[in-house]
């Protein structure tokens, strides 16, 4: 286990023969010796003499973003005023120090005025794709950059929403334009196909090898296509029902079902490689569906869930107490509670509650994983960072990230989160 170097602490000789005043940063001192303890003592042993670690200088109102062999910021340009950012790459760490290595920026270039990055996504052949928008004009679009000099090799509309070894799907957000969704070229921005995209939602299924199978798409007039990702030609079509009233409509790929919510409170099951469909239920307030192991959860305006069958769409159990599913397995959910922000292990069969494990922040992930990472503070030091799992077991305590304040995420094995005095700290995860 990975653990910081606080330096080294040593004892008085002689006890003081009155009562002194505090030493200023005693009770800084006294809260690193604990949490020191508490470290030594999940390790069971002494603290190797360096870790990989590192400080990434970026001012607030920066963005950070974390990917395999490099570290970047969207940082407000120095010197100006007007808005001006600018897209900064780092170094990853990778070796022990004892104090964090400030970082240095390999290159850097400027962010289109107006725009928000959303996006910074390694590719193959040292590319490095950045997606950014514009709320103010609905435009946006997608640079693939060279990771080793940020050199920019295309430019096309949209944003970067799947990619593969050799492609990339990209669509258009615009409400005053007739939006695009677009199969690219990765090396070379050539458009393979695209088709007019009047969408509320895009999700897509792939295979259990991770071949992309198909797109489905859900329109605003109620119609669900699903597309053919090799040529953009529609395979199957099913029209909206003859009681569509209203706009809103979205759609998820779970498994072999495409799930449809229909004006927030209708959700249609229906089989991907036809869009025959196998059941509908009324789940008042409907938002989202998403698979929850062997089930299927539906997420409910302002919080809360209803657990469903995905043979039948009977709804197992449901609870308003609940603001987010964070990770499920088969057997159970480990979720966030609504009013408290703790965290809470249920029983996904029947909702039961069967840990409790308090409150903690959760670390922004990008991937699945089988496990979480969650945070939570420790007075004038930093950040207890743990790992959870659906299991039930307890949150298993892995560190402690100093100087760190929050606003964390987790990617490619490192963790990063803003520090109090400016900046963000970059940490390896322990193994």
């Amino acid at each position: 286990m990975t653990l910081i170097d606080l330096g080294e602490l040593t004892e008085l000789t002689d006890p003081p023969a009155q009562r002194r005043r505090p030493r200023p940063g005693g009770r800084r001192v006294a809260v690193v010796v604990v949490a020191l303890l508490a470290l030594l003592t999940l390790a069971g042993g002494t603290p190797p003499a360096g870790r990989i670690h590192a400080i990434v200088p970026a001012a607030l109102g920066s963005d950070l973003f974390i990917a395999a062999d490099q570290i970047f910021t969207v940082s407000p340009s120095p010197g100006v005023t007007d808005g001006s950012q600018e897209l900064l790459a780092y170094p990853r760490p990778d070796r022990r120090t004892v104090a964090p290595q400030r970082l240095t920026p390999l290159w850097r270039v400027p962010v289109p005025l107006g725009n928000r990055v959303y996006r910074v996504q390694p590719v193959a052949d040292a590319g490095l794709l950045v997606a950014m928008a514009r709320q103010d004009t609905g435009t946006s679009e997608t640079v693939r950059l060279d990771a080793h000099t940020g050199q920019e090799r295309w430019r096309v509309p949209g944003i970067a929403i799947l990619e593969m070894p050799d492609r990339a799907l990209l669509r258009t957000f615009s409400d005053s334009a007739p939006n695009v969704l677009r199969m690219i070229d990765l090396a070379t921005a050539r458009e393979l196909w695209s088709m007019t995209l009047s969408a509320a939602s895009v999700d897509h299924w792939q295979r259990d090898d991770g071949t992309l199978d198909s797109i489905v798409v859900a329109t605003v007039d109620g119609e669900v296509q699903v597309i053919d990702p090799m040529t953009g030609t529609v395979r199957h079509r099913l029209p909206p029902p003859a009681d569509h009233s209203s706009s809103y409509q979205q759609a998820w790929v779970t498994g072999d079902l495409v799930t449809v919510v229909r004006n927030s409170n209708t959700i249609t099951a229906l089989t991907v490689d036809d869009l025959a469909q196998r059941w509908q239920v009324t789940v008042p307030t409907a938002t989202y569906v998403t698979g929850c192991g062997p089930l299927l959860c539906a997420g409910l305006a302002g919080g809360g869930l209803q657990v469903l069958d995905p043979a039948t769409g009977a709804v197992r159990w449901g609870s308003e107490e609940i603001l987010d599913i964070v990770l499920v397995d088969d057997r159970n959910v480990l979720a966030v509670a609504r009013n408290t922000n703790e965290i809470v292990t249920m029983a996904l069969g029947t909702g039961a509650t069967l840990t409790e494990h308090g409150s903690w922040n959760m670390v922004a992930r990008y991937e699945y994983a089988p496990q979480v990472f969650a945070v939570r503070p420790v007075t004038e030091v930093g950040l207890v960072l743990a790992r959870l799992d659906p299991t039930g077991a307890p949150a298993r305590r892995l560190d402690v990230l100093p100087d760190a304040g929050g606003d964390c995420q987790s990617r490619y094995d490192l963790v990063g989160c803003r520090l109090h005095d400016g900046g963000y700290g970059i940490w390896q995860l322990p193994d």
